[in-house]
């Protein structure tokens, strides 16, 4: 499991360069198609390789989640 090999604030990290990496992915996708300009075969391939990854990210994410009663869930009296 990812826990075993990063820590939490590792994975807090690298969640955050992954997102970030998707932010720029998606802002240059867009710069290119508000001018009506092709799209590089690059950038093509660069966001489908982010989006499959994407899919390993979010199940190891998923697998690492906590499944225990959540602190908001606390019955107050």
């Amino acid at each position: 499991m990812l826990t075993d090999i990063l820590s939490p604030a590792h994975r807090k990290v690298f969640y955050a360069v992954y997102a970030f990496i998707g932010v720029v992915l998606g802002a240059v996708q867009v710069a290119y198609a508000t001018v009506n300009a092709g799209q590089p075969v690059a950038l093509t391939v660069a966001l489908a390789v982010y989006a499959f990854l994407g899919t390993a990210l979010g199940a190891t994410a998923a697998s690492n989640t906590p499944t225990g009663r959540h602190v908001a869930e606390a019955d107050y009296v």
